[in-house]
């Protein structure tokens, strides 16, 4: 299943209507003075960014600040890439989570009820970071699967698709990616144990949140992958 945009403007109102039910709903952007190597003077705190909350508040910026474990809908980041608009995560942040290393992100292009619940466990669950972000199709996944892993910006990538087995042999054309499609908890550990995936790939479909949350954990509890072939 690929996103359409109502597709998007659904998952978004269905994580904004979890945060108002949990009291959250009413973060806002603010200004920081410390930014890793930036001077962004916007810094977005929402859970879900889309196009529209970026033209209306980070106008005529060339460099924004987003609080870890937002998500950027796959509109908002075509507003970036139009405006050519720099990403930053703020220094307050990074020093507060330091002794937690390198996030783990989850890519999910397939959403459903039992992904977000899972995903937002797993921080406490396991003592981990996490990043989230939406994609809109399957190569834009892939590829950003890619470039995360291969720049060291993830200690591990889950892809949440239905053509998870599409999905690992795509990435797995790149040298330094360790891709496999994962069924469950069991095949995880077996998979861990031959190859020390960095990347794996997971079909929600028919998969309960417990299921997902005990794929994702173990997946952490292995630990960050080591680099390399």
């Amino acid at each position: 299943m690929q996103f359409t945009e109502e597709l998007v403007n659904q998952v978004v109102a269905n994580v904004l209507s979890t945060l108002s039910q949990q009291g959250q709903g009413g973060q806002t952007t603010g200004s920081v003075r410390s930014l890793t190597a930036a001077d962004a003077s916007v810094v977005f705190s929402e859970k879900v960014i889309t196009a529209d909350l970026l033209a209306k508040k980070a106008k005529g910026q060339s460099a924004i600040g987003i609080m870890a474990g937002s998500i950027l809908t796959p509109s908002a980041k075509d507003y970036l890439r139009e405006f050519k608009i720099n990403v930053h995560r703020p220094n307050s942040v990074a020093s507060s989570r330091k002794e937690q290393g390198t996030p783990w992100r989850a890519i999910v292009l397939s959403n459903s009820a039992a992904v977000e619940n899972a995903l937002n466990t797993i921080e406490q669950q396991t003592n981990s970071r996490w990043t989230q972000e939406l994609s809109s199709s399957l190569e834009e996944a892939v590829k950003d699967a890619i470039s995360g892993l291969c720049r060291a910006d993830a200690a591990g990538i889950v892809l949440f698709t239905e053509a998870a087995e599409k999905a690992a042999c795509l990435a797995n054309r790149n040298q330094k990616i360790r891709a496999a499609a994962i069924g469950d908890v069991n095949h995880l550990r077996t998979v861990i144990s031959q190859m020390s995936p960095n990347l794996i790939c997971v079909n929600p479909e028919k998969k309960s949140f417990i299921e997902l949350r005990n794929i994702v954990k173990t997946f952490v509890n292995a630990g960050a992958p080591t680099q390399g072939s």
